[in-house]
């Protein structure tokens, strides 16, 4: 794992380089950077923060995320698939189209997030906080929402066959 910092990665990503594979940037600074279609696959992002950050169509399957603060990140399209979210804060961050299959977000802050059209297929959002998300059109098959606070959840509802929540497709 290569360890970098905020000012490196961007002066790399700005030079036109987007693969940092399993770069070490555990507790970074990257509010408001621009990083779409970056490639942080299994990075250590833990503690990083990525307030504001332009995410959009990037690659951090695998990443490590716990407890990074991503408040208002965009991450349109993105491959968050398997990464670890666990107790990140991610307030009104838009996820809209990303790929969150099996990501762990258990205890995340997701207020006001906007999962539009997202795969959240198999994803772990137990214990999360979910008032004000948005759900619409996103395939939530298989994802645990278990002891969560979703009071004002928007594009969910429960299934009394399955028993478990459903995205609904209009808004």
């Amino acid at each position: 794992m290569i360890n970098m910092n905020a000012q490196e990665l961007i002066k790399r990503y700005n030079a036109g380089e987007r693969d940092f594979s399993n770069a070490d940037l555990h507790g970074v600074d990257l509010r408001e950077a621009m990083l779409r279609g970056i490639i942080l696959r299994g990075a250590n992002l833990e503690k990083a923060n990525l307030g504001w950050v332009n995410l959009e169509e990037a690659d951090l399957s695998d990443a490590n995320l716990k407890n990074a603060k991503a408040n208002a990140a965009h991450l349109r399209g993105a491959n968050l698939s398997n990464a670890d979210c666990t107790e990140a804060s991610m307030k009104t961050a838009g996820f809209k189209d990303a790929n969150l299959t099996g990501a762990k977000m258990r205890g995340a802050i997701l207020v006001g997030a906007k999962f539009l059209g997202a795969n959240l297929r198999g994803a772990n959002l137990s214990k999360t906080q979910l008032d004000g998300c948005d759900f619409t059109g996103a395939d939530t098959t298989d994802m645990d929402i278990t002891n969560a606070e979703t009071t004002t959840v928007k594009g969910l509802v429960m299934s009394r066959e399955q028993k478990s929540w459903k995205a609904v497709d209009k808004e």
